[in-house]
């Protein structure tokens, strides 16, 4: 490029993964990124487009002409769109419609008119239908016809003339099936399907147990109007778990990569959950207000409260995070609450055991004396119990609630945990110690 040798470096590019091209885009300036990408044949430049990150999809928008716009986005898959028009301004969504041609448009209307998090907002309406009476040969003769529009071809659907689905058929089965062989004869005619409201990560996990790579999405009539490839999955994971692993972290979501989002931005996604655990924690300083009589009598005590508060939080995380992924892969539900409440039990006995047992000569080192150790040793096996009940039981709360399990971990059970194990602690001491 730099010696202006265009026909080479469009040799180069063209044999170049469309990953990798989006990768080298990103470290461009806006003009050079425009150039490159004009010299990518449109096929590829369609593809190089849909794996950018959304953010640098709206610099290069913003930066060739409305023409070359509407060529990107006419072609680009549906789902890979609707992705792109969710995210930009409504000013530019309503420029970009304007560009497609009144056929996408009124698809890509229909698309994010679905609930955000839907399956209807992330399928595609390209797939393969078919119908019953077709043979195997006719079949394959229309996969043969239509397959380069399609999202996928190795999984074709089968539907009536009111387009009800009917049935699902491998590619493979009609392949190795006889020419005159009725797809009716060779379909799944009771196919694993979703409907257009459920929720994004319903759908991943339906398609994780039956280990699908598509799945149909059919409306409240039954109708089939799209599928949800393994693709689409892999993002709605990744979208799922980085929103999962934020809010553990007493975070709001926050949508662009970490050094893109505003200063402020950030700050603001931080706040909301530090001002609640300040609040909340403020109760500890309550506490040991309330005990201070206790603490005047026996300093040693203070010893050993960054100890119980760290240890119950901890506890709790875990236990928390063992309950959230069990929930999300549909390993637990509220029927299971029983089982939960015993196995935590044991494991908080058993952890709290050890961990006392620790506790114990930590505290006779530090020369507090027996009674000071007896204490800590019953404190940290309560503490630990009570961390590890809290981190099973509010997630499923907070699912009953129709909120986030995700919600209910990181600092606001270390939060609870340290107010109430101050109070066991103390009233603990208080009992040993007859102060």
């Amino acid at each position: 490029m730099e010696r202006k040798c265009f026909s080479e470096a469009k040799e180069h590019l063209s044999a170049m993964e469309p990953a990798d091209i989006a990768e080298g885009l990103e470290e461009l300036s806006s003009t050079q990124m425009v150039l490159y990408f004009r010299l990518l044949p449109k096929d590829l430049a369609i593809e190089v487009f849909e794996v950018m990150r959304w953010d640098e999809q709206q610099r290069l928008i913003e930066h060739v002409t409305d023409k070359e716009v509407g060529e990107i986005i006419e072609d680009m898959s549906d789902d890979d769109r609707t992705v792109l028009l969710d995210e930009l301004p409504a000013k530019t969504v309503k420029k970009l419609l304007l560009q497609l041609s009144p056929e996408e448009r009124q698809l890509a209307n229909r698309l994010l008119n679905y609930t955000e998090g839907s399956a209807g907002r992330v399928m595609t309406p390209e797939f393969i239908d078919l119908k019953k009476g077709m043979t195997a040969e006719e079949a394959v003769g229309r996969i043969r016809s239509v397959a380069r529009k399609k999202e996928t071809i190795y999984t074709c659907f089968v539907i009536d003339d009111a387009r009800h689905l009917q049935g699902v058929v491998e590619l493979e089965d009609l392949i190795m099936a006889g020419s005159k062989t009725e797809v009716e004869s060779i379909m799944d005619d009771e196919p694993v399907y979703v409907n257009t409201t459920t929720d994004q990560e319903e759908v991943a996990r339906v398609m994780s147990r039956y280990d699908l790579h598509t799945i149909p999405v059919v409306d409240k009539e039954n109708r089939l109007v799209g599928i949800v490839t393994f693709d689409d999955v892999l993002d709605i994971l990744e979208e799922e778990a980085t929103e999962d692993f934020e809010r553990m972290a007493g975070i709001q979501p926050v949508e662009d990569s970490y050094l893109d989002v505003n200063i402020l931005t950030m700050a603001r996604k931080r706040f909301m959950w530090l001002v609640i655990c300040i609040i909340t924690e403020a109760f500890t300083s309550t506490v040991l207000k309330h005990y201070s009589q206790t603490i005047q009598t026996v300093v040693a005590l203070t010893y050993f409260i960054p100890l119980l508060i760290g240890t119950g939080g901890n506890a709790g995380t875990q236990a928390a995070t063992l309950m959230i992924r069990g929930m999300t892969v549909g390993d637990i539900t509220r029927k299971d609450i029983g089982k939960i409440l015993l196995r935590e039990t044991a494991s908080g006995l058993l952890l709290g055991g050890a961990l006392a047992v620790l506790g114990f000569a930590r505290a006779m080192v530090l020369d507090t004396g027996f009674d000071v150790a007896m204490v800590l040793t019953f404190a940290v096996v309560s503490v630990v119990l009570m961390g590890n009940l809290a981190g099973a039981i509010l997630p499923l709360i907070a699912r009953a609630l129709k909120m986030d399990p995700a919600i209910m971990s990181g600092p606001f059970i270390t939060t609870i945990v340290d107010v109430f194990g101050l109070i066991v602690y103390f009233e603990i001491a208080r009992m040993v110690l007859k102060t």
